[in-house]
């Protein structure tokens, strides 16, 4: 958890769902490697689908993640116009300044749940809820330091997304502006050689390969 927010900085708001996605995945990979997860076939089936694990998780928990150093209200549910669906489901809290991972299941912690409180657009839980539930209720605690966010991660999730739709095999020109910020390699040579190699395996046309090459030499 700590390499996610050092390589990619959740204080920008696009961000928070990379991270926050990530976070659900990790969580969904400590409950497999701990058989807490498992598919209908049990751990000895390979080849499943990861999306299909992932939609289990969600039947069984939601993930809600903070990283910054203050601690604040968890927001549970948001809605157009109302609240959303409130607290109703089982749901793991992460913080810095919480002693871990913190379960509170709604129906069978009812004092927790208690303390939710709907907004015009939002259902949130104070912090103090889930903090004192984990002093009462230590079973519910998975011991843990989650990470604070140090303003540390540079990477731009959307911009590696957006390079892989605007390839130059696909789009020559529009890729251009994605080419010319890379850093020289090994030279026009080498690049000229690796744009052969992929018009004789057919990955890119005969025009495409003129006109990649022409960009190489500035034509």
């Amino acid at each position: 958890m700590r390499l996610n927010v050092d390589r990619v900085n959740p204080s920008d708001p696009g961000n928070r769902f990379i991270v926050g996605g990530a976070i659900e995945w990790l969580v969904a990979a400590a409950a497999w490697a701990l058989g807490v997860l498992t598919i209908p076939g049990g751990h000895s089936v390979r080849g499943f689908d990861l999306m299909d694990l992932q939609d289990a998780a969600r039947g069984l928990w939601s993930v809600k993640a903070q990283t910054a150093r203050k601690s604040g209200a968890f927001r549970i549910s948001n809605g157009l116009g109302g609240s959303g669906r409130g607290f109703g489901d089982p749901t793991i809290f992460l913080s810095p300044n919480l002693p871990g991972l913190v379960f509170i299941d709604p129906g069978l912690h009812p004092a927790a749940a208690a303390r939710a409180v709907a907004k015009n657009d939002a259902v949130e839980l104070p912090f103090a809820a889930v903090s004192v539930h984990a002093q009462h209720h230590p079973e519910c605690v998975a011991p843990l330091q989650a990470p604070a966010n140090e303003n540390r991660g540079i990477e731009n999730p959307f911009l590696a997304y957006a390079q892989t739709i605007a390839t130059p095999e696909r789009f020559p020109r529009l890729a251009t502006m994605f080419t010319a910020a890379k850093p020289p390699t090994a030279g026009r040579a080498a690049e000229v050689e690796r744009l052969i190699e992929m018009n004789r395996s057919g990955k890119i046309t005969d025009a495409q390969l003129h006109a990649l090459v022409n960009q190489l030499a500035g034509l």
